[in-house]
């Protein structure tokens, strides 16, 4: 797709939970945020504050985030941090995490040793493997892909998701390789402004980090 064609994507992760700080797959079920996880939201707000607020100048900006608690709960954070309404953000099954079926609620060490011939053939082929009761990462890909396909040009989007999405929305939006997908890494303080078919990153300030007392820990599950 021609980058002049692509629509400007203000792209933010999903705060820290519980299951977060324990390394948890949480895929389609939910854990709260925890306070951490409240001081990101609000630093995060303040770090692309300026972003968002020239987005906001060009007009036409829809919000965006993924149906699943977490991420509602960020958007929240957001949208009063910001003066807007929480209405204003659309919740999308179409941009909720990955489907992690029966791994859902373990570490991955604990897939390791408990389904030790599923966590195996995942490592062996991780795209192409469905987990049993969940999705594939090709299925996950294709549909942040047709989700994308349907995002109007004519408006500017805030888009909160989760980790596999933000990957697939950023590798999709960049056309990266599925090797340079599964190398992204993004701790739940970095946002990403996606435009004119590039990936811009938005670093977490260390002022802000300091003053919201954030921890220094970056939690992301590789898979």
């Amino acid at each position: 797709m021609p980058a002049n064609s692509l629509p400007t994507i203000l792209l933010i992760r999903h705060a820290e939970t519980q299951w977060n700080i324990e390394g948890r797959l949480q895929g389609w079920r939910d854990a709260p945020l925890t306070l951490n996880g409240f001081r990101q939201a609000i630093a995060v707000a303040e770090n692309v504050r300026k972003t968002w607020a020239g987005l906001a100048l060009d007009g036409g900006v829809q919000y965006h985030c993924s149906d699943l608690g977490r991420a509602r709960q960020t958007s929240s954070i957001l949208a009063d941090c910001w003066g807007i309404r929480f209405g204003q953000f659309m919740a999308e099954e179409q941009i909720k995490e990955r489907n992690y079926g029966a791994w859902e609620g373990m570490t991955l060490d604990e897939v390791a040793q408990s389904r030790p011939n599923e966590f195996q053939d995942h490592q062996a082929d991780p795209w192409g493997y469905q987990v049993p009761g969940g999705e594939a990462k090709t299925a996950l890909f294709d549909r942040i892909s047709a989700w994308l396909d349907e995002l109007p040009r004519n408006r500017t989007h805030v888009v909160v998701t989760h980790s596999g999405c933000f990957r697939a929305i950023r590798g999709a939006y960049v056309n990266s390789t599925r090797a340079e997908i599964d190398a992204y890494r993004e701790p739940q303080t970095t946002s990403f402004l996606l435009r004119e078919g590039i990936a811009r990153e938005i670093a977490m300030s260390p002022v802000l980090a300091e003053q919201f007392q954030l921890s220094k820990k970056a939690l992301t599950v590789a898979i």
